[in-house]
């Protein structure tokens, strides 16, 4: 078989053929390739019947280039630079001849190897693959940043879109892949693992991806690291470090200055944090139905009051409802404590969380829109909220305010962004206060409230710094734009993405068909696109549905806020049948085709899934932190015995944890 310059092409389908020449195929190219293995990403030009190189033999996978031809067009290169150079010496000195030589050979060796066009080559010596190589080949691809040991890649000076897929759902089970094999870690030709189960539904994957790789999320022995967030923050480079060490040093200097306002939350930052905008500062120009908005003033001459805040909520029909409100004023004093009646009924008080039970409850008719009359009163334009991860309390209210510092932001956790630490940590940590004892029983407002109020008071004396962990990272979007050539991004997701501020342009797609549609506009205005597919996550037994539940557990008493893998799998975790799995990948497989199809020339595309299934994680994990919250109350001897956590129970989390760190990847030039 060959391709259209009739270059000699191996197929898999035709086995003998492949042995034959695979012999030849070694004595061919060169020291290059002798030394890598490598896989050919499918290019645009070659025809649809065409596969990837491959054979059989374990030391070269894939190379199209033969030595002799490359031999013959490296002297008509050089051949053709080094009358050039004659030509271009002539009257010019010698530094400028050694400069103009360099140039030349820069521009040779890009000229080099299939016809310009650029390709992956993948090494199959690389142990398994990370989540951070896939976000350093973004960087890679798209900056000007050193080469990666696990790939190389052809003609990259000619790549200048980038498509990062992020398809959660896909795992190495998924595709029958026995992860015991050792050579699971190298690259895979999964069409011929994929035999059984829904994959067989991938008619148009093929087409463009012949080959998978196996690639690990990040984590500790109990826990995965969100695969996200790893994706899109990057390490600083040393002169930014310098920069904001700098920035550092005068904001200390000025810190007996700063006052409360200092320390509010940017509009940036609201909106990072999905905070509930005033008409004002928002995009809409009027206030929702049954929301309200602080009274916007001229600015006032009198310093901003603070006021802390915290809510507690239930889970009622139509999502979650406040069902108790605390102010506590800078001294300390309770100014406003209430218990409330949602509008719709409970299903779930969330006891464990709120500390509510329908017998506190009982008798209570104070409403929402009662509480919101006393916040029109108590909170004015010259006051500042202050609470933690106030977003939440926030919208629960239907409440926008445009000054707000959150102690989610002004103190850092150990690990630095995306991360946030728990008030219960924060106060152990900064105040020696140990807040949220109930157990079982909840938290208290009040309680929580006065500690929130206390950390800012803190941190406004100790100044700007204290309580921070400074990680040398940044959003890979910020890095893009810092480039010397600047490079425009854009995301196209249904939620919030760590980092999403520095994007050039945010698109919220509420399904996947909407995200298909909006990637062809995207990719041809930006050089770099974040689109998220989602309909598969059903593998791992989330839908759409439990996504909007799962949001509404906002708080817990461990040391971080709650991410995907830490929440109580009964809130998310659903059965799906063989028949809606597979209508499910039937339907990513003609997404996917669509969008490559859509795809300008030379587009750079990496799917991945990030992690595998976390079902089995979240459920010991649950275990886990219902013994931890029992055991702080009572003796171990009268705690049953199914709600205790073993050590084989820990044994088992972090096995559930290596093999839900797996996930896939899938690599290809359109």
């Amino acid at each position: 078989m060959t391709e259209d310059n009739g270059e000699q092409l191996y197929s898999p389908d035709n086995t003998q053929e492949n042995e034959a020449n695979s012999s030849v195929a070694l004595k061919q190219v060169d020291s290059v390739c002798e030394e890598t293995t490598c896989i050919l990403s499918n290019q645009a030009n070659v025809t649809e019947n065409t596969k990837v190189v491959i054979t059989t033999n374990e030391t070269v996978e894939l190379c199209n280039v033969s030595k002799k031809r490359k031999v013959d067009d490296d002297k008509s290169v050089n051949k053709a630079h080094a009358d050039s150079d004659d030509e271009a010496a002539q009257g010019i000195s010698r530094q400028a001849r050694r400069l103009l030589k360099k140039q030349n050979k820069k521009v040779a060796k890009k000229s080099q190897g299939n016809n310009g066009r650029p390709c992956f080559m993948l090494s199959r010596d690389y142990n398994k693959l990370s989540i951070k190589d896939l976000r350093d080949l973004v960087i890679y691809l798209l900056t000007e940043t050193k080469t990666l040991p696990w790939i190389m890649v052809k003609n990259k000076f000619n790549i200048d879109k980038v498509l990062l897929l992020y398809v959660p759902g896909l795992d190495p089970q998924f595709f029958n892949i026995d992860l015991q094999d050792p050579e699971s870690s190298k690259p895979i030709i999964w069409t011929q693992k994929a035999k059984t189960g829904a994959v067989t539904e991938f008619s148009h994957l093929p087409k463009f991806f012949d080959t998978m790789n196996v690639m690990k999320a990040g984590g500790d022995r109990y826990r995965v690291h969100p695969p996200v967030d790893t994706l899109l923050s990057v390490p600083l480079s040393n002169s930014e470090k310098t920069k904001r060490e700098q920035e550092l040093k005068s904001k200390k200097d000025l810190a007996r200055m700063l006052k409360p306002e200092n320390y509010m939350m940017t509009l940036q930052q609201l909106r990072e944090h999905e905070f509930p905008l005033p008409s004002y500062l928002g995009d809409k120009k009027a206030v929702q139905d049954g929301w309200i908005e602080t009274e916007q003033r001229i600015a006032e001459s009198t310093p901003k009051k603070m006021i802390a805040m915290d809510c507690e909520m239930c889970r009622t029909t139509t999502g979650s409802e406040l069902t108790r409100i605390s102010l506590i004023d800078e001294e300390g004093t309770t100014i406003y404590d209430q218990l409330v009646l949602p509008d719709n009924p409970i299903v779930d008080y969330l006891t464990q969380y709120s500390g509510m039970t329908a017998e506190r409850l009982k008798g209570i008719t104070t409403r929402l829109v009662d509480v919101q009359k006393k916040l029109k009163e108590m909170i004015t334009y010259n006051t500042i909220l202050v609470g933690h991860s106030l977003e939440n309390d926030m919208r629960a209210l239907k409440f926008a305010h445009p000054f707000i510092i959150d102690t989610t932001v002004v103190y850092h956790h150990t690990r630095g962004p995306p991360f946030r630490a728990s008030l219960k940590w924060l106060a152990q940590k900064w105040l020696s206060r140990r807040i949220q004892q109930g157990g079982d029983h909840g938290h208290d407002s009040v309680e929580d409230a006065k500690a929130c109020m206390d950390l800012v008071k803190l941190k406004i004396k100790e100044g700007p710094g204290f309580g921070e962990y400074n990680r040398d990272e940044e959003s890979i979007f910020s890095r893009m734009s810092r480039h010397t050539t600047s490079r425009t991004s854009a995301i196209i997701d249904c939620e919030h993405v760590s980092g999403q501020g520095s994007a050039t342009a945010v698109i919220k797609a509420s399904s996947d068909a909407e995200v298909v549609k909006a990637i062809p506009k995207a990719i041809n205005e930006h050089n770099f696109v974040w689109a998220r597919l989602r309909v598969l996550e059903i593998n791992h037994g989330v839908t759409s549905a439990s996504l909007a539940q799962d949001g509404e557990n906002e708080r817990q008493d461990q040391i971080d806020d709650i991410k995907p893998c830490d929440k109580p799998a009964s809130s998310i975790d659903v059965e799906v049948t063989d028949e809606e799995l597979r209508k499910a990948a039937k339907n990513i497989d003609q997404s996917i085709a669509e969008i490559v199809e859509s795809l300008p020339d030379n587009t750079a595309v990496i799917m991945t899934s990030g992690q595998g299934d976390l079902r089995e994680v979240r459920r010991l994990q649950a275990l886990q932190s219902r013994f931890r919250r029992l055991y702080n109350t009572h003796s171990l001897s009268m705690i049953p015995k199914e709600d205790q956590f073993s050590d084989e129970d820990q044994k088992a989390l972090e096995a559930a944890v290596n093999r839900a760190k797996n996930g896939v990847c899938f690599f290809m030039v359109k």
